[in-house]
């Protein structure tokens, strides 16, 4: 037996060496909480120039299909030319932050390390590979194989060490940091409270952990591991290690439990963490909690109890404009589920069940989007400051014709698409994005000129 162990030792030790354990998968401790330190989204300075409007970019989850959607909508916001301070912009270039989940944490994060670089590198480099079989290509090769039955190697170690060489040039949030892009929020869920955890520092803060060590692609497989698929994402907690003082903002919004309960929550969401008698905490998909990519904004908003709060937390000047686009590659329930009187077997009913409470989710997020834009024009316009909010939503719901709806809803989740697919995904975000109602009337506000939508994809 001790034989046996000791072989299991080599193995996974020598796994390492063949490229499948990359890094720690243990965070780094932080000596002392500096609200002035690391990756948090109101160090202004360290991020792009937000400008008078504040547009917030958000990537729903759907592995390859949702990246490629996302993508798609990138491209009709680099190619829309608008005036903005000034100065004559794209759209694009007015994005001050991303939020990703899942499938679309892969181009939020790109873009914010690298920029104009997505539309030369992130095609070949991630739409157009076969991520998934790369990730059981590894899991097979036999000393990988042993030593997935040791604690020593997960599957989402096997991710992550694809996605920091390959995708992301083992560029960690120090590289983001520097990068002084728009803001990035990757989003995951915290597996013991079911609660969306935002890679910044201050969510390390709570667990005295420096993020600035930590490589994007651990923060990206996190929101990506999907459960029975890949393994969580396990992070050690040091609470009360490091001298971190909570926010008087996140007092106060634990305090309002009965008055304000959606600020009690938001508040809570954040705090949570901060138990000193947790020893770690494990991240999955974060589609779970927020899969629209939405709920951070929203809760950074209602923790403060409103705009104009947690504008002053982040040192943010209200904006004359606040501009959401949500990017939507929600699916829809499978009609074939119908056709049988044979009882679903687990995976047909499991799929059914986590997707009807993405979708039911889904559609509560963007009724509450909706509503909060709408209380933060009238809190503008009673503080002095009138404010235009404008919702943009891309989604295949947004198609005119049925067939259309559901072959783009029905293309698989999974990190492996033909190019037929990619290329129909790219031109269908673009097209839904510049035939919006409300990016036309956006982008006429502001003065801008929309680039000519291109026609379909054709096949030979």
């Amino acid at each position: 037996m001790r034989r046996f162990c000791l072989l299991l030792c080599l193995i996974a030790a020598a796994s390492a060496g063949f490229g499948c354990v990359g890094f720690k998968t243990v965070n780094a401790p932080l000596e002392q909480a500096d609200p002035s330190y690391g990756y948090r989204p109101q160090l202004g300075e360290s991020h792009r120039d937000r400008g008078s409007n504040m547009v917030y970019l958000s990537f729903s989850g759907g592995g390859t299909r949702a990246a490629a959607l996302a993508y798609g909508v990138m491209t009709g916001l680099r190619d829309t030319v608008i005036e903005s301070d000034g100065e004559t912009r794209t759209m694009l270039d007015d994005v001050d932050t991303l939020s990703g989940v899942s499938g679309g944490s892969f181009p939020a994060a790109y873009y914010g390390l690298f920029e104009d670089r997505i539309f030369e590198e992130f095609e070949p480099r991630f739409l157009r590979r076969n991520i998934q079989g790369a990730i059981v290509w590894r899991a097979v090769i036999p000393w990988n194989a042993v030593a997935l039955m040791t604690p020593w190697l997960s599957r989402s170690d096997i991710a992550k060490n694809i996605y920091h060489k390959s995708v992301f040039d083992e560029a960690t949030f120090e590289t983001l940091s520097e990068a002084k892009g728009p803001i990035v929020y990757i989003n995951a869920t915290d597996l013991s409270s079911g609660e969306r955890f935002t890679f910044t520092q201050g969510m390390f803060d709570l667990v005295c952990s420096d993020l600035q060590s930590l490589p994007i692609a651990y923060a990206v497989a996190a929101s990506s591991a999907v459960p029975m698929l890949l393994s969580p994402v396990s992070m050690r907690s040091r609470a009360g290690t490091c001298g971190f003082e909570m926010p008087s903002m996140l007092e106060e919004g634990l305090r309002a439990r009965l008055e304000d309960p959606r600020r009690y929550r938001a508040a809570r969401a954040f705090s949570q963490l901060h138990d000193r008698n947790s020893r770690f905490f494990h991240l999955v998909d974060g589609g779970i909690s927020d899969n629209l990519g939405l709920r951070a904004g929203i809760d950074i908003i209602q923790a403060g109890g409103g705009l104009e709060s947690a504008l002053e937390f982040m040192h943010v000047e209200m904006p004359d404009r606040m501009v959401v686009i949500s990017v939507n590659a929600e699916t829809q329930p499978d009609p074939g589920i119908n056709l049988s009187g044979a009882s679903p077997g687990f995976a047909a009913t499991m799929n059914a069940v986590s997707g009807g409470q993405i979708r039911r989710y889904n559609f509560e997020t963007l009724l509450l989007t909706h509503e909060l834009l709408g209380r933060l024009e009238q809190e503008a316009r009673e503080a002095g400051h009138p404010l235009e909010a404008f919702m943009v939503e891309v989604s295949f719901e947004r198609l005119p014709d049925a067939e259309d709806r559901s072959y783009f809803s029905h293309i698989a989740t999974s990190f492996k698409l033909n190019d037929e697919e990619v290329d129909d995904l790219i031109w269908v975000g673009r097209d839904l994005l510049l035939a919006s109602p409300a990016y036309q009337l956006l982008v006429a506000d502001l003065g801008g000129t929309l680039p000519e939508r291109e026609p379909r994809p054709t096949r030979d």
